[in-house]
């Protein structure tokens, strides 16, 4: 697992690197894939968390305070 779990829903918001979009997973397996804004792209899911999405998909730094993360 390497994403968040949705407080009330349970679902899996992961980053789907290579496509570039947000893959949601049920807890009964099924899968949805959206767009950054939460827009439905492609699965079986249709419903997901525009907010979560926008999260998921926003651009990670290395922290402020951190000079060379490979030192470390």
């Amino acid at each position: 697992m390497n994403g968040i779990v949705h407080p009330y829903s349970k679902d899996l918001y992961e980053r789907d690197e290579a496509e570039d979009r947000v893959k949601v997973t049920r807890s009964d397996g099924e899968i949805g894939y959206f767009a950054a804004n939460g827009r439905w792209l492609d699965g079986a899911r249709f419903e997901a968390d525009k907010h979560l999405c926008g999260w998921i998909m926003s651009p990670r730094h290395a922290h402020r305070l951190v000079v060379n993360p490979a030192s470390h």
